[in-house]
């Protein structure tokens, strides 16, 4: 088994045995496994009575505005789904959050009294000025001031397992096991590429071209299951028993788009609080 043939060439600890165990067990991006496989132990976690009942992270779910799309149908699911209490952590989250909301919505009737009826021209700029005040003033009540708990959980703890699995790049062994493997997702690569370049590393051009190397293999094993796969799915070759390329299309959604949730939530979630929009 690849998780004890490698163990022994590689410092043994927690964040080596994930990386490890992500390797022998997916069959496409080690660290997209470890993403999901951290996403249900997390939204697990955070419907615990220790979390729910903490101030301090009920404040961030509460200022966040609750969590993003996902992470809110998600933590719903969990919540009953059987593993936790029936829905009271998730109902304590939601009461913050909706008090919240009300508190700061509530006061903008005010800001419409003395312009609904007025049709001068000036009153006319008035109102387009409320109106767009307005505006911000719900859009900043309702989507909150930081970034989906959640996401910004999984996103560290994605960053930690990056740089572990950079850092085994440099031992030989590791690299020739690697190099066996399906590589990773491109979301992942890249992410790999970007920390190979702003953090230090005893051996950051061998990496590069392990990682590149890896990832040209398996975009070109992909790319030639698609073709077979177009070519069987055809008239004059639908009779041809299928082989490995009938997971084609899984194939190329995981190492294209990565597992699925992956980065998209943060990124827009962080995209929108430093432009503004």
């Amino acid at each position: 088994m690849l998780f004890w043939r490698v163990s022994d060439l590689v410092k043994k600890n927690l964040l080596t045995m994930d990386i490890l165990e992500g390797i022998e067990r997916s069959d496409g991006c080690p660290l997209c496994y470890l993403w999901a496989k951290s996403e249900e132990r997390l939204l697990r976690h955070l419907l615990t009575n220790e979390v729910v009942m903490d101030p301090d992270f009920r404040k961030k779910v509460t200022a966040a505005k609750g969590f993003c799309n996902r992470h809110m149908h998600l933590l719903y699911r969990t919540a009953y789904s059987g593993h936790t209490e029936n829905g009271r952590g998730y109902a304590r989250y939601m009461q913050g959050v909706v008090e919240k909301i009300v508190e700061q919505i509530a006061p903008l009737t005010a800001d419409l009294e003395g312009i609904e009826l007025a049709d001068s021209k000036i009153f006319f700029l008035k109102r387009k000025q409320k109106l767009s005040l307005l505006d911000n003033k719900i859009k900043h009540a309702i989507r909150g001031q930081k970034p989906c708990p959640a996401c910004e959980s999984l996103w560290s703890l994605d960053r930690i397992h990056l740089h572990t699995l950079v850092q085994m790049l440099e031992d030989k062994e590791f690299r020739k096991e690697f190099k066996s493997s399906r590589g990773l997702c491109l979301p992942h690569f890249l992410s790999a590429m970007q920390m190979l370049n702003r953090a230090k590393f005893e051996n950051p051009l061998i990496v590069a071209r392990t990682l590149i190397e890896t990832e040209i293999k398996s975009l070109k094993l992909v790319g030639s299951y698609l073709s077979e796969f177009v070519r069987k799915s055809s008239w004059n070759f639908r009779k041809e028993p299928a082989g490995p390329e009938i997971n084609a299309n899984h194939m190329a959604l995981i190492l294209l788009a990565g597992t699925e949730g992956l980065y998209q939530v943060h990124k827009k979630d962080i995209f929108e609080e430093t432009t503004g929009s």
